[in-house]
Protein backbone atom coordinates (compact mmCIF):
# COMPACT_ATOMS: atom_id res chain seq x y z
CA UNK A 1 0.00 0.00 0.00
CA UNK A 2 1.10 3.25 -0.92
CA UNK A 3 0.51 6.74 0.41
CA UNK A 4 -0.17 9.83 -1.57
CA UNK A 5 2.20 12.64 -0.68
CA UNK A 6 2.25 15.50 -3.24
CA UNK A 7 0.06 16.90 -6.15
CA UNK A 8 -3.65 17.85 -6.63
CA UNK A 9 -5.64 16.72 -3.97
CA UNK A 10 -6.22 13.05 -4.74
CA UNK A 11 -10.09 12.02 -5.66
CA UNK A 12 -10.16 8.91 -4.19
CA UNK A 13 -9.55 7.61 -0.15
CA UNK A 14 -8.73 4.16 -1.80
CA UNK A 15 -7.71 2.68 -4.85
CA UNK A 16 -7.97 -1.28 -5.23
CA UNK A 17 -5.76 -1.90 -8.14
CA UNK A 18 -5.33 -4.64 -10.10
CA UNK A 19 -7.31 -7.31 -8.88
CA UNK A 20 -9.51 -9.92 -10.41
CA UNK A 21 -12.80 -8.63 -9.62
CA UNK A 22 -15.70 -11.19 -9.79
CA UNK A 23 -18.71 -9.97 -9.58
CA UNK A 24 -21.36 -12.85 -11.37
CA UNK A 25 -24.40 -10.80 -11.26
CA UNK A 26 -22.82 -7.72 -12.59
CA UNK A 27 -21.25 -9.46 -15.16
CA UNK A 28 -17.67 -8.54 -13.91
CA UNK A 29 -14.82 -11.06 -14.44
CA UNK A 30 -11.46 -9.82 -15.00
CA UNK A 31 -8.94 -7.65 -13.57
CA UNK A 32 -9.93 -4.64 -13.08
CA UNK A 33 -9.00 -1.60 -10.67
CA UNK A 34 -12.12 -0.34 -8.04
CA UNK A 35 -11.68 3.68 -6.90
CA UNK A 36 -13.60 4.29 -3.21
CA UNK A 37 -14.48 7.54 -1.79
CA UNK A 38 -15.99 8.50 0.95
CA UNK A 39 -17.29 4.60 1.86
CA UNK A 40 -18.67 3.94 -1.82
CA UNK A 41 -17.74 3.09 -5.28
CA UNK A 42 -16.36 6.13 -6.62
CA UNK A 43 -15.13 4.55 -10.64
CA UNK A 44 -14.54 0.91 -11.70
CA UNK A 45 -12.14 0.22 -14.71
CA UNK A 46 -8.68 -0.88 -15.62
CA UNK A 47 -5.94 1.44 -15.27
CA UNK A 48 -7.43 3.74 -12.80
CA UNK A 49 -4.31 6.28 -11.94
CA UNK A 50 -2.79 5.64 -8.42
CA UNK A 51 -1.73 9.61 -8.20
CA UNK A 52 -5.24 10.28 -7.76
CA UNK A 53 -5.56 8.47 -4.69
CA UNK A 54 -5.01 8.33 -0.98
CA UNK A 55 -4.01 4.92 -0.27
CA UNK A 56 -3.97 2.14 -2.99
CA UNK A 57 -4.33 -1.36 -2.20
CA UNK A 58 -2.45 -3.82 -4.77
CA UNK A 59 -4.20 -7.06 -5.45
CA UNK A 60 -1.55 -9.59 -6.52
CA UNK A 61 -1.83 -13.41 -7.15
CA UNK A 62 -3.64 -15.68 -9.81
CA UNK A 63 -5.59 -17.10 -7.48
CA UNK A 64 -6.78 -13.86 -5.19
CA UNK A 65 -10.14 -12.43 -5.93
CA UNK A 66 -12.19 -9.19 -5.07
CA UNK A 67 -16.03 -10.03 -4.95
CA UNK A 68 -18.89 -7.99 -3.21
CA UNK A 69 -19.22 -8.27 0.44
CA UNK A 70 -20.33 -11.39 1.46
CA UNK A 71 -23.78 -12.40 2.55
CA UNK A 72 -24.62 -14.54 5.21
CA UNK A 73 -28.18 -15.16 5.38
CA UNK A 74 -28.46 -17.58 8.23
CA UNK A 75 -26.43 -16.81 11.31
CA UNK A 76 -26.81 -16.64 14.65
CA UNK A 77 -25.34 -13.47 16.45
CA UNK A 78 -26.88 -12.57 19.80
CA UNK A 79 -24.66 -12.33 21.43
CA UNK A 80 -25.43 -11.40 25.10
CA UNK A 81 -29.39 -11.85 24.22
CA UNK A 82 -28.32 -14.99 25.94
CA UNK A 83 -27.24 -16.60 28.69
CA UNK A 84 -24.04 -18.41 28.60
CA UNK A 85 -24.69 -21.80 29.46
CA UNK A 86 -28.20 -21.49 29.61
CA UNK A 87 -29.67 -20.31 26.44
CA UNK A 88 -28.12 -21.25 22.52
CA UNK A 89 -24.50 -19.83 22.37
CA UNK A 90 -24.67 -16.84 19.91
CA UNK A 91 -21.55 -15.20 17.76
CA UNK A 92 -20.25 -12.07 18.19
CA UNK A 93 -21.03 -10.52 15.01
CA UNK A 94 -17.98 -9.41 13.56
CA UNK A 95 -15.97 -12.73 14.54
CA UNK A 96 -17.94 -14.23 12.02
CA UNK A 97 -18.85 -10.83 9.81
CA UNK A 98 -15.87 -8.84 8.57
CA UNK A 99 -13.40 -10.94 10.35
CA UNK A 100 -14.38 -13.41 8.41
CA UNK A 101 -15.10 -11.78 5.06
CA UNK A 102 -18.22 -11.88 5.41
CA UNK A 103 -20.03 -8.17 5.48
CA UNK A 104 -23.92 -8.57 5.78
CA UNK A 105 -25.28 -11.24 8.08
CA UNK A 106 -28.96 -11.85 9.11
CA UNK A 107 -29.56 -13.30 12.48
CA UNK A 108 -32.30 -15.88 12.06
CA UNK A 109 -34.08 -15.87 15.10
CA UNK A 110 -31.90 -16.09 17.71
CA UNK A 111 -34.07 -14.83 20.03
CA UNK A 112 -37.70 -13.67 20.11
CA UNK A 113 -39.64 -10.75 20.89
CA UNK A 114 -39.14 -11.43 25.20
CA UNK A 115 -35.63 -10.54 24.21
CA UNK A 116 -34.85 -9.10 20.69
CA UNK A 117 -34.39 -5.24 22.26
CA UNK A 118 -31.00 -6.25 23.06
CA UNK A 119 -30.36 -5.85 19.63
CA UNK A 120 -30.83 -2.11 19.44
CA UNK A 121 -29.47 -1.47 22.55
CA UNK A 122 -26.26 -3.49 22.93
CA UNK A 123 -25.32 -5.87 19.25
CA UNK A 124 -25.79 -3.66 16.59
CA UNK A 125 -24.50 -0.36 17.83
CA UNK A 126 -21.26 -2.31 18.58
CA UNK A 127 -21.23 -3.93 15.39
CA UNK A 128 -19.22 -3.29 12.06
CA UNK A 129 -20.80 -5.85 10.15
CA UNK A 130 -24.21 -4.88 8.79
CA UNK A 131 -26.85 -7.13 10.91
CA UNK A 132 -30.32 -8.02 10.05
CA UNK A 133 -32.79 -9.02 12.60
CA UNK A 134 -35.25 -12.03 11.78
CA UNK A 135 -37.41 -12.91 14.89
CA UNK A 136 -38.27 -16.04 16.22
CA UNK A 137 -41.83 -16.72 15.78
CA UNK A 138 -41.42 -18.45 19.45
CA UNK A 139 -41.82 -15.54 22.54
CA UNK A 140 -38.87 -17.34 24.44
CA UNK A 141 -36.96 -19.53 21.83
CA UNK A 142 -33.13 -20.21 22.55
CA UNK A 143 -33.05 -18.33 25.56
CA UNK A 144 -33.27 -21.54 27.70
CA UNK A 145 -32.30 -24.71 27.61
CA UNK A 146 -34.50 -26.88 25.33
CA UNK A 147 -34.80 -28.38 21.66
CA UNK A 148 -38.16 -27.05 20.45
CA UNK A 149 -38.54 -23.36 20.27
CA UNK A 150 -42.02 -23.76 20.74
CA UNK A 151 -43.73 -25.57 23.92
CA UNK A 152 -47.43 -24.67 23.16
CA UNK A 153 -49.04 -22.34 20.54
CA UNK A 154 -49.22 -19.78 23.15
CA UNK A 155 -45.66 -19.35 22.70
CA UNK A 156 -46.88 -17.63 19.14
CA UNK A 157 -48.04 -14.09 20.70
CA UNK A 158 -49.38 -12.16 17.88
CA UNK A 159 -50.22 -8.98 19.95
CA UNK A 160 -46.39 -8.69 21.58
CA UNK A 161 -44.86 -9.53 17.81
CA UNK A 162 -47.40 -6.31 16.41
CA UNK A 163 -46.39 -4.24 19.16
CA UNK A 164 -42.34 -5.05 18.96
CA UNK A 165 -42.78 -4.10 15.28
CA UNK A 166 -44.71 -0.80 15.95
CA UNK A 167 -42.21 0.08 19.12
CA UNK A 168 -38.91 -0.63 17.28
CA UNK A 169 -39.38 0.68 13.31
CA UNK A 170 -37.33 -1.44 10.89
CA UNK A 171 -35.81 -3.70 13.79
CA UNK A 172 -37.68 -6.83 12.67
CA UNK A 173 -36.64 -7.77 8.81
CA UNK A 174 -38.34 -11.72 9.06
CA UNK A 175 -40.01 -14.06 10.45
CA UNK A 176 -38.06 -17.29 11.88
CA UNK A 177 -39.73 -20.35 12.62
CA UNK A 178 -38.06 -24.07 13.87
CA UNK A 179 -39.87 -27.13 12.66
CA UNK A 180 -38.86 -29.42 15.59
CA UNK A 181 -40.22 -30.63 18.34
CA UNK A 182 -42.86 -32.79 19.87
CA UNK A 183 -45.40 -29.66 18.83
CA UNK A 184 -44.77 -30.08 15.40
CA UNK A 185 -45.60 -33.91 15.27
CA UNK A 186 -49.17 -32.85 17.27
CA UNK A 187 -49.79 -29.38 15.46
CA UNK A 188 -47.13 -28.77 12.47
CA UNK A 189 -49.77 -27.55 9.92
CA UNK A 190 -51.37 -24.91 12.53
CA UNK A 191 -48.14 -23.77 13.52
CA UNK A 192 -47.30 -23.00 9.66
CA UNK A 193 -50.55 -21.14 9.35
CA UNK A 194 -49.75 -18.82 12.13
CA UNK A 195 -46.51 -17.82 11.72
CA UNK A 196 -47.36 -17.39 7.92
CA UNK A 197 -50.07 -15.47 9.00
CA UNK A 198 -48.16 -12.90 11.44
CA UNK A 199 -45.34 -12.60 8.48
CA UNK A 200 -47.69 -11.20 5.83
CA UNK A 201 -49.64 -9.15 8.44
CA UNK A 202 -45.86 -7.54 8.94
CA UNK A 203 -44.90 -7.66 5.06
CA UNK A 204 -41.87 -9.49 6.00
CA UNK A 205 -40.53 -13.12 4.89
CA UNK A 206 -40.82 -16.00 6.71
CA UNK A 207 -37.96 -18.36 6.84
CA UNK A 208 -38.41 -21.98 8.29
CA UNK A 209 -36.09 -24.54 9.27
CA UNK A 210 -36.56 -28.31 7.95
CA UNK A 211 -35.68 -31.49 9.62
CA UNK A 212 -35.43 -32.32 13.23
CA UNK A 213 -32.39 -34.83 14.13
CA UNK A 214 -34.36 -36.06 17.01
CA UNK A 215 -37.28 -36.86 15.23
CA UNK A 216 -36.55 -40.44 14.68
CA UNK A 217 -36.49 -41.27 18.35
CA UNK A 218 -40.08 -40.13 19.08
CA UNK A 219 -43.69 -41.52 17.78
CA UNK A 220 -44.60 -41.01 14.47
CA UNK A 221 -41.83 -39.81 12.55
CA UNK A 222 -43.60 -39.66 9.33
CA UNK A 223 -45.61 -36.90 10.36
CA UNK A 224 -42.27 -34.06 9.77
CA UNK A 225 -42.15 -34.55 6.43
CA UNK A 226 -46.17 -34.54 6.13
CA UNK A 227 -45.67 -30.88 7.57
CA UNK A 228 -43.10 -30.30 5.40
CA UNK A 229 -45.20 -30.73 2.40
CA UNK A 230 -47.64 -28.69 3.86
CA UNK A 231 -44.77 -26.04 4.80
CA UNK A 232 -43.55 -25.62 0.83
CA UNK A 233 -46.72 -25.50 -0.30
CA UNK A 234 -47.66 -22.56 2.20
CA UNK A 235 -44.56 -20.23 1.50
CA UNK A 236 -45.03 -17.23 -0.66
CA UNK A 237 -42.60 -15.46 -2.73
CA UNK A 238 -39.40 -14.28 -0.99
CA UNK A 239 -40.02 -16.56 2.04
CA UNK A 240 -37.06 -18.80 2.59
CA UNK A 241 -36.93 -22.93 3.17
CA UNK A 242 -33.53 -23.10 4.59
CA UNK A 243 -31.51 -26.64 5.20
CA UNK A 244 -32.37 -27.85 2.13
CA UNK A 245 -29.59 -30.57 2.15
CA UNK A 246 -30.34 -32.20 5.91
CA UNK A 247 -30.42 -35.55 5.81
CA UNK A 248 -32.29 -35.41 8.86
CA UNK A 249 -36.42 -36.35 8.95
CA UNK A 250 -38.69 -34.15 8.04
CA UNK A 251 -36.19 -33.04 5.04
CA UNK A 252 -36.79 -32.75 1.94
CA UNK A 253 -35.71 -35.90 0.85
CA UNK A 254 -38.12 -38.01 2.95
CA UNK A 255 -40.64 -38.70 0.14
CA UNK A 256 -38.62 -37.34 -3.41
CA UNK A 257 -41.06 -38.51 -5.47
CA UNK A 258 -43.63 -36.16 -3.76
CA UNK A 259 -41.52 -33.01 -2.97
CA UNK A 260 -39.30 -32.79 -5.55
CA UNK A 261 -42.11 -31.30 -7.81
CA UNK A 262 -43.25 -29.28 -5.12
CA UNK A 263 -40.12 -27.42 -4.52
CA UNK A 264 -39.58 -26.55 -8.01
CA UNK A 265 -43.13 -24.93 -8.12
CA UNK A 266 -42.38 -22.92 -5.24
CA UNK A 267 -38.62 -21.76 -6.60
CA UNK A 268 -41.00 -20.86 -9.65
CA UNK A 269 -43.49 -18.47 -7.38
CA UNK A 270 -40.03 -16.99 -5.65
CA UNK A 271 -39.38 -18.90 -2.41
CA UNK A 272 -35.59 -19.08 -1.69
CA UNK A 273 -33.79 -22.36 -1.48
CA UNK A 274 -30.96 -22.18 1.45
CA UNK A 275 -28.86 -25.15 2.78
CA UNK A 276 -27.03 -23.35 5.99
CA UNK A 277 -25.32 -26.33 6.72
CA UNK A 278 -24.68 -25.64 10.29
CA UNK A 279 -23.41 -28.08 12.48
CA UNK A 280 -26.18 -30.68 12.22
CA UNK A 281 -27.87 -29.72 9.02
CA UNK A 282 -25.43 -30.78 6.07
CA UNK A 283 -25.40 -34.20 4.21
CA UNK A 284 -23.18 -34.29 1.90
CA UNK A 285 -24.79 -37.11 0.01
CA UNK A 286 -28.11 -35.15 -0.26
CA UNK A 287 -26.66 -32.08 -1.70
CA UNK A 288 -24.68 -34.18 -4.86
CA UNK A 289 -27.96 -36.71 -5.20
CA UNK A 290 -29.99 -32.89 -5.41
CA UNK A 291 -27.70 -31.85 -7.30
CA UNK A 292 -27.78 -34.69 -10.10
CA UNK A 293 -31.51 -34.27 -10.30
CA UNK A 294 -31.36 -30.68 -10.77
CA UNK A 295 -32.39 -29.08 -7.54
CA UNK A 296 -29.68 -26.22 -7.10
CA UNK A 297 -29.76 -23.91 -3.78
CA UNK A 298 -30.31 -20.46 -4.38
CA UNK A 299 -27.88 -19.32 -2.43
CA UNK A 300 -25.10 -21.03 0.41
CA UNK A 301 -25.45 -19.72 4.35
CA UNK A 302 -23.63 -21.13 7.53
CA UNK A 303 -25.84 -21.10 10.23
CA UNK A 304 -22.96 -21.02 12.36
CA UNK A 305 -23.58 -20.83 16.08
CA UNK A 306 -20.93 -20.11 18.99
CA UNK A 307 -20.25 -24.05 19.48
CA UNK A 308 -20.12 -23.69 15.52
CA UNK A 309 -17.94 -21.10 14.86
CA UNK A 310 -15.10 -23.93 15.62
CA UNK A 311 -16.17 -25.99 12.83
CA UNK A 312 -17.20 -24.06 10.14
CA UNK A 313 -17.42 -20.46 8.51
CA UNK A 314 -18.92 -19.49 5.42
CA UNK A 315 -16.28 -19.12 3.50
CA UNK A 316 -15.92 -23.15 4.34
CA UNK A 317 -19.40 -24.09 3.33
CA UNK A 318 -18.21 -22.43 0.58
CA UNK A 319 -15.65 -24.94 -0.13
CA UNK A 320 -17.95 -27.72 0.67
CA UNK A 321 -20.36 -26.94 -2.45
CA UNK A 322 -17.53 -26.51 -4.59
CA UNK A 323 -16.55 -30.15 -3.03
CA UNK A 324 -20.38 -31.09 -4.24
CA UNK A 325 -19.35 -30.02 -7.62
CA UNK A 326 -20.06 -26.09 -7.81
CA UNK A 327 -18.04 -24.22 -9.55
CA UNK A 328 -16.31 -20.96 -7.28
CA UNK A 329 -18.26 -18.66 -9.62
CA UNK A 330 -21.55 -20.49 -8.20
CA UNK A 331 -20.73 -20.40 -4.59
CA UNK A 332 -19.35 -16.27 -5.12
CA UNK A 333 -23.18 -16.17 -6.31
CA UNK A 334 -25.01 -17.72 -3.81
CA UNK A 335 -23.49 -15.68 -1.59
CA UNK A 336 -23.12 -12.34 -2.93
CA UNK A 337 -26.06 -11.20 -5.23
CA UNK A 338 -28.58 -14.08 -4.98
CA UNK A 339 -27.97 -14.09 -1.08
CA UNK A 340 -29.00 -9.96 -0.74
CA UNK A 341 -32.21 -10.58 -2.94
CA UNK A 342 -33.24 -13.50 -0.83
CA UNK A 343 -33.42 -10.44 2.09
CA UNK A 344 -34.54 -7.77 -0.30
CA UNK A 345 -31.13 -6.14 0.00
CA UNK A 346 -30.30 -6.16 -3.65
CA UNK A 347 -30.32 -2.16 -4.24
CA UNK A 348 -27.98 -1.84 -1.20
CA UNK A 349 -25.38 -5.21 -0.80
CA UNK A 350 -24.03 -8.06 -2.88
CA UNK A 351 -22.91 -6.27 -6.19
CA UNK A 352 -19.66 -4.02 -7.25
CA UNK A 353 -21.31 -0.62 -8.64
CA UNK A 354 -20.70 2.64 -9.22
CA UNK A 355 -22.32 4.45 -6.01
CA UNK A 356 -23.06 1.36 -3.57
CA UNK A 357 -21.37 0.85 -0.49
CA UNK A 358 -17.88 0.08 -0.83
CA UNK A 359 -18.61 -3.55 0.82
CA UNK A 360 -16.22 -5.68 -1.10
CA UNK A 361 -14.06 -8.91 0.10
CA UNK A 362 -10.75 -9.90 -1.06
CA UNK A 363 -10.48 -14.02 -1.00
CA UNK A 364 -8.10 -16.76 -1.92
CA UNK A 365 -8.93 -19.62 -3.73
CA UNK A 366 -6.37 -22.71 -2.57
CA UNK A 367 -6.33 -25.81 -3.95
CA UNK A 368 -5.24 -29.00 -2.37
CA UNK A 369 -6.42 -31.89 -0.83
CA UNK A 370 -8.90 -31.19 1.70
CA UNK A 371 -11.21 -33.01 3.74
CA UNK A 372 -14.76 -31.94 5.34
CA UNK A 373 -17.33 -33.52 7.50
CA UNK A 374 -21.09 -33.30 7.47
CA UNK A 375 -23.86 -34.01 9.56
CA UNK A 376 -24.19 -37.65 9.47
CA UNK A 377 -19.90 -37.68 10.41
CA UNK A 378 -19.23 -38.80 7.03
CA UNK A 379 -16.05 -38.08 5.31
CA UNK A 380 -15.68 -36.19 1.96
CA UNK A 381 -13.04 -34.61 0.04
CA UNK A 382 -12.65 -31.46 -2.22
CA UNK A 383 -9.98 -30.20 -4.22
CA UNK A 384 -10.36 -25.96 -2.94
CA UNK A 385 -10.34 -24.16 0.39
CA UNK A 386 -10.98 -20.12 0.41
CA UNK A 387 -9.82 -18.00 2.46
CA UNK A 388 -10.24 -14.23 3.47
CA UNK A 389 -7.39 -12.09 3.09
CA UNK A 390 -9.41 -8.44 3.59
CA UNK A 391 -12.69 -7.44 4.08
CA UNK A 392 -13.67 -3.26 3.54
CA UNK A 393 -17.01 -2.61 5.15
CA UNK A 394 -18.41 0.71 3.51
CA UNK A 395 -14.89 1.20 2.09
CA UNK A 396 -12.99 0.49 5.96
CA UNK A 397 -10.57 -2.07 5.32
CA UNK A 398 -10.74 -5.06 8.53
CA UNK A 399 -8.39 -7.53 8.21
CA UNK A 400 -9.55 -10.64 8.79
CA UNK A 401 -9.47 -12.57 12.28
CA UNK A 402 -7.43 -16.02 13.17
CA UNK A 403 -10.01 -18.06 11.58
CA UNK A 404 -12.07 -21.46 12.06
CA UNK A 405 -9.59 -23.85 13.09
CA UNK A 406 -6.62 -23.60 15.03
CA UNK A 407 -4.33 -23.56 11.96
CA UNK A 408 -6.74 -20.90 10.23
CA UNK A 409 -9.56 -20.53 8.12
CA UNK A 410 -8.78 -23.63 5.29
CA UNK A 411 -10.16 -26.73 6.20
CA UNK A 412 -8.37 -29.49 7.22
CA UNK A 413 -5.91 -31.19 4.77
CA UNK A 414 -6.55 -35.14 4.16
CA UNK A 415 -3.63 -35.72 6.12
CA UNK A 416 -4.41 -35.58 10.05
CA UNK A 417 -3.82 -32.08 11.54
CA UNK A 418 -2.36 -31.88 15.55
CA UNK A 419 -4.63 -29.83 17.60
CA UNK A 420 -2.90 -26.15 17.38
CA UNK A 421 -0.22 -27.12 14.96
CA UNK A 422 0.02 -25.51 11.82
CA UNK A 423 -0.79 -27.07 8.52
Amino acid sequence: MTAHTSGPPPAYDLLIRGGHVLDPGSGLDGRTDIAVTDGRIAEIGPGLDPERARRVLEIRGADRYVVPGLVDIHTHVADGATTRGVGMGCCVPDDVGVRSGVTTVVDCGSVGVANIGVFPAHILPKAATRVVVFANIGSFAHTMPGWADLASLDDIDDRAIAACVEHNPGLVSGIKLRLVGDIVTERGEEIVDRSKKVAREHHVPLMVHIGDLRAADRPRPERMGEVTRHLIDALEPGDVLTHLCSPNVGGVMDDVDATFPMLAEARARGVVLDPAPGMGNFGFAVAREQAERGLYPDTISSDVTLPGQSFHSLVECMAKFMAVGYSFREVVAMTTGRAAAAVGLQDEVGAIAVGREADLTVLDLVGGDFTFLDTTKARFSGEHGIAPVLTLRAGEPIAPGWGTHPWGFLPATAAPVAAGGAR
